[in-house]
This record gives C-alpha cells, sequence and structure tokens, in this order.
C-alpha cells in the first residue's frame, strides 16, 4: 500500500511539473503582440528597400530597351545610306484626317529590326514603368499633369486638330499598332506653319512644309551630326518636339522623369544610353529659355539636344 501511494504521489507530481512546463511554454497576449510588432517594424525598415530595389531594376531594363533602340537607329541609318530614321512621314502643315503618320516605331517593326506590340510592357518601345494614360488622344499636348509626360502614345495614328487617333495603313505595310512610351528629339511642327529649320535636331518629321520661309522639312544624314556621343536620340517620354521644355515640371513638357532621384532615361545618336536628371537635360532656346541658357546647356561636353550645337546657337 505504501509503494502504491508513493506511485500515485509522484505521478501526480509529473503531473503538475509538465502542466507547469505547458503553461510556461504557451505565449501570453503581451508576447504575441510584442512578436507582431516587431514583424510590422521589420517590415516597415524592408519595404522601402524592396521598393527601390524594384525601381533601380526597372531603371536597368529601360536603359536596356533603349540600348536596343539605339542600335537599332544606327543600323537604320547604316542600311539606308547614311540617313536618319523619320519621326514619322506626312504632307502639308497641319496634319488632318487623310493624313496617317506611321511613326518610328512602326517603322523599326514593319522593316523588321525590332518587333512592337501594343499591350504594356511587351516590347521595347515602353519603359516597364510607363504611365497608363494616353496624354494625346484629345488635347495634342501633355498640359500640366506631371503624370502625362510618363505615360504612352499609340502609333500609327491620325492627328486632326487637337484629335489623335491611333490607326493602322496596311496600303504601306504597318498592320498593326505599336504602344510607344519614349520622346524622339526630332523637329515636330506640326499644327500650323513656321520657319522651317534644317537639320537642327536628330531627327524631323519629314515631308512637313512648305514653312513659312517656303522650305520642307527633309530626311537627316548623320554625317551632320556634331557630337554623336552627346546627341540625345530618346528618352522617357511621349511623342517628340518641344525641345525648350525639357526640364522637369515644365508645361507640356513631353519628357517623362520615371525613374529614380527624378531621372529619365536617354539613349544617344552613337547607340549607348545614360540617365539625366530633371534639372539637367539639355534645353533648345525659345520662349522661355534664353539663347546663353541653351548653349549652357549644350556647349561642351554637356548632352545636346542639337544636332550642331555650335551652328544652332551661333546668333549674337
Amino acid at each position: 500500500m505504501a509503494y502504491k501511494a508513493s506511485v500515485q504521489v509522484s505521478h501526480k507530481r509529473e503531473w503538475i511539473m509538465g502542466s507547469s512546463h505547458a503553461a510556461r511554454r504557451a505565449f501570453t497576449l503581451v508576447e504575441l503582440l510584442v512578436v507582431i510588432g516587431i514583424i510590422a517594424v521589420l517590415i516597415a525598415l524592408l519595404l522601402p528597400a524592396l521598393n527601390r530595389a524594384r525601381e533601380q531594376a526597372n531603371a536597368v531594363k529601360c536603359l536596356s530597351n533603349l540600348r536596343q533602340l539605339g542600335q537599332a537607329f544606327v543600323m537604320y541609318s547604316e542600311n539606308n545610306k547614311g540617313f536618319v530614321i523619320p519621326s514619322y512621314t506626312m504632307t502639308g502643315t497641319a496634319g488632318g484626317p487623310t493624313i496617317k503618320l506611321e511613326g518610328w516605331a512602326p517603322i523599326l517593326d514593319r522593316d523588321k529590326y525590332i518587333a512592337g506590340d501594343r499591350e504594356h510592357n511587351r516590347s521595347v518601345f515602353t519603359c516597364p514603368v510607363t504611365f497608363n494614360v494616353a496624354p494625346f488622344e484629345t488635347a495634342a499636348q501633355t498640359g500640366t499633369d506631371p503624370g502625362n509626360p510618363k505615360g504612352y502614345m499609340d502609333w500609327p495614328c491620325i492627328r486632326s486638330g487637337v484629335t489623335v487617333a491611333p490607326t493602322t495603313i496596311p496600303e504601306r505595310g504597318f498592320d498593326r499598332i505599336i504602344r510607344v512610351g519614349y520622346w524622339i528629339n526630332a523637329d515636330n511642327p506640326i499644327g500650323s506653319a513656321t520657319v522651317v529649320v534644317p537639320d537642327r535636331f536628330y531627327t524631323s518629321s519629314v515631308g512637313y512644309g512648305p514653312g513659312t520661309n517656303g522650305l520642307f522639312l527633309n530626311y537627316t544624314k548623320t554625317a551632320r551630326f556634331r557630337k554623336p556621343s552627346r546627341l540625345i536620340v530618346l528618352a522617357d517620354g511621349v511623342y517628340a518636339g518641344r525641345q525648350s521644355d525639357t526640364r522637369i515640371g515644365v508645361t507640356n513638357s513631353r519628357v517623362g522623369y520615371r525613374h529614380p532621384n527624378q531621372t529619365a532615361n536617354v539613349v544617344f545618336a552613337d547607340g549607348h544610353a545614360e540617365s539625366i536628371k530633371g534639372d539637367r537635360f539639355p534645353r533648345a532656346n525659345g520662349t522661355t529659355v534664353t539663347l546663353a541658357d541653351a548653349r549652357n546647356d549644350n556647349f561642351g561636353e554637356n548632352p545636346t539636344v542639337f544636332a550642331n550645337a555650335d551652328r544652332s546657337l551661333s546668333g549674337p
């Protein structure tokens, strides 16, 4: 009997100790809240780093797109007797419902330099962080919304007044719409008659004219470029022209600053790509930019929007 009582006491002691250990192993509400708080802090610390890594990856992909496009432009010129690809071809000065504009991207697609697509991020013609906005559909300008220059434009298209509508041109081999999220450095005065200055920028809307001086825009030759390694061809953005309004935050700028630290990726006439900060993008002289400012932006080893800055900025 004594032995049996001893065993029962022993078992009871083990059960009590086991229960005590189980109680000690369980988390209290306070401990759970502390763990949840620590996890929340870690997430808050990690998310910015993850976002920065994602942004950097998108910027690298965009630069890769531009390098491919830059090389395609070089090959186009080599295959076309040194002539530069047009931003598009046209007749007259104002566009209109019968004037279909093919665009440089559909030209590259049709001629099998680089395939295009109308879906976001399906081809090299759009930056990975292109905004889902078409700023030219009803206004033909980007206005003051900083998101508009980060959007896209579909080509080929018809521009009639301030309305821009995508269209195919099967009779000329352009049988699909290409979505484009890059700005091309082109002389693009469509909409009214103005003075025509040949070979001013990288390319132009070939066939525009006659200007008020009786001239037409024609194909540019690479031999006209003074500094190909510093001449901007494409940049984050939409459409073409307005080279005096390229800085970040400027009304109707077509250059979009899509990447960290308010930078735009660009490709140059020799095919290499870089990033330019929004306060350093070169500007042409115009209504808001003095000749002195344009010289400061474009001379020396600075990036330039001019085919030959010395010739274009040689005024008094």
